[in-house]
């Protein structure tokens, strides 16, 4: 599928989501297929329902697909009609007829005590906004992470990651043609895979990203003419036949940037390129980099509007160069096309796509391209490098972590294998925990249990770290405590070993050596207090 297609996608399904928001207690769904979060109440509250589940609307029936947290459901109750599982195997599966936006009362059997016992429970069913699980925890850490955390507010996971070099020689091949300017070579990137960089001749390079598209940047004072439509404008669109290629221009030097990918201010800092920047999608108190805080205190720095809805004069104004947005763009078209009319390109960041820490710290490279400040880039780079191969040496004993947030529905807010966070805590050392059957087959790198799911892998954990960046953090064991009590019966709560991240971890990626380092002291107790991450007393 081609990226026009997903976009195209995405804003309809957005906009049927919200279609469906309006019509929910108030008319009829349209007939398909949703995703809705499951809230469950009753019984002894260590049974859950898998959230979230797939509800289906078919006429005025709706019907839910529920997967327990056990295989002892033989059967369920609901109105007064018996419903058998749908499965043999695994977890008990039922389809059962709902309402939305509800509490509805059911019944289910257990076979798990001494003899069977029939259950009363409470279900709402509630369908989410595209798809997603905790759209206001997602949001909030989004905001600080430009992205990241890579999850519900990311791009659909079904969009398509070209292979680099699929196409890259014909367009190699088309610049050279057009502009009169020959192959030098290709960089060798370490780590990092979603993205490569060609240097042509007379100083153009050529940047190609892993969605698709592909940044020509143009020397000071060099011409495009020859490129057909495109000469003055930003974009050319499939300059190779009937592809959907999106090829931009960014012409150095790069004076005033608006950046609105959060989690890419460390690397402008890292290279001391701060001074290109002219506007913020962030707000000044949201900031935990330090040269960002002094830009907007000095005036330097402004802020310029978030990324789904900037300040489109205060760009002409400040004769913004280039925009630089996360993958929360790609929710808001509309803004990208505003830009181009306005012949601001824009680049899109895929760092925390990356597989690996260092994969993601090596995008410094392409900052330093675009600013010109190539030395300073592969400095940092290196010096994160080296601190990442110390970590590496030392070791937490495998002690084991698991990371949670406890959201305003009562409900546990988890970290998937492929976060961040995560990465840093196994980097550090640590063995990560993750819900039994679990795995990283999308691009959420959160997901939302119940607490005694929680309860079930993590009470026996070495270590907690709450993730502060979501959801408020407890002030103490005792606040902690007094959320849910089962808390009290944790190992890591008994051992005092419960510790708090700070939103900076997720906007200083290309110090992410540092933060590796400061994670693996506290946790093996050579320090309680970082910037990144604390004990909670």
């Amino acid at each position: 599928m081609r990226l026009s297609d997903h976009i195209i996608k995405r804003c309809r399904l957005v906009l049927a989501a919200i279609f469906i928001l309006m019509l929910t207690g108030c008319g009829r769904v349209p007939d398909g297929e949703y995703a809705a979060s499951v809230t469950l109440t009753g019984g002894s509250g260590k049974a859950y329902i898998e959230s979230p589940c797939s509800v289906t609307v078919s006429g005025k029936e709706i019907t839910a697909d529920i997967v327990w947290s056990s295989s002892n459901y033989d059967f369920m109750m609901v109105d007064g009609v018996k419903y058998e599982p749908v499965n043999t195997e695994g977890n008990s599966e039922f389809v059962i007829p709902i309402v939305l936006g509800k509490e509805m009362a059911v019944s289910a059997d257990t076979t798990a005590m001494s003899k069977p016992h029939l259950i009363d429970y409470t279900l709402k069913f509630v369908i989410l906004k595209d798809g997603s699980e905790d759209i206001q925890s997602a949001d909030v850490e989004s905001a600080l992470a430009g992205e990241e955390g890579r999850s519900e507010e990311m791009p659909p996971s079904t969009h398509e990651v070209l292979d680099l070099e699929e196409t890259d020689a014909d367009i190699l091949k088309f610049i050279s043609e057009k502009l009169d300017v020959g192959y030098v070579s290709t960089d060798e990137m370490q780590y990092a895979t979603g993205f490569k960089i060609y240097r042509l001749e007379d100083g153009f390079k050529l940047i190609s990203v892993r969605d698709g598209r592909y940044y020509l940047i143009i020397p000071e004072g060099a011409s495009i003419s020859g490129l057909p439509d495109f000469g003055e404008g930003i974009v050319s669109l499939s300059p190779i036949g009937d592809s959907d290629i999106q090829l931009v221009a960014i012409h150095q030097p790069l004076d005033s940037i608006y950046l609105a990918a959060s989690a890419v201010m460390c690397q402008f800092d890292a290279i001391g390129a701060v001074d290109k920047l002219s506007l913020s999608g962030i707000e000044r108190d949201d900031w935990y980099v330090d040269s960002a805080v002094d830009a907007m205190d000095s005036g330097v720095l402004l802020y310029g509007g978030k990324y789904s809805a900037p300040d489109y004069e205060m760009m002409v104004e400040k004769n913004v160069d280039l925009a630089v947005e996360s993958t929360m763009i790609l929710h808001s078209p509309k803004v990208i096309e505003k830009l181009e009319k306005l012949k601001i390109p824009t680049f899109i960041d895929w760092s925390s796509y990356e597989d690996s820490i260092m994969g993601r710290i090596e995008w410094i490279k392409v900052y330093g391209l675009m600013t010109g400040k190539e030395p300073e880039a592969e400095k940092a780079f290196l010096k994160q490098a080296e601190m990442m191969e110390q970590i590496d040496s030392l070791s937490l004993n495998g002690k084991s972590v698991a990371v949670f947030s406890v959201n305003s529905r009562h409900q546990i807010t988890t970290k998937k294998g492929n976060d961040y966070l995560v990465k840093m805590i196994e980097a550090a050392g640590g063995t990560y925990l993750l819900p039994e059957g679990l795995y990283d087959e999308d691009n959420k790198s959160q997901v939302t249990i119940s607490v005694e799911a929680f309860y079930d892998y993590a009470r026996d954990a070495d270590i907690l770290i709450y993730n502060g960046v979501i959801e408020d953090a407890p002030g103490t064991l005792d606040d902690l405590v007094a959320m849910d009590g089962t808390f009290a019966d944790y190992a890591a709560v008994k051992a005092d070993q419960v510790y708090v991240t700070t939103g900076s971890m997720y906007q200083l990626a290309s110090r992410s050596g540092e933060i590796a380092e400061s994670i693996f002291e506290v946790l093996s107790g050579k320090k309680e207090e970082t910037e990144h991450i604390y004990k909670l007393k």
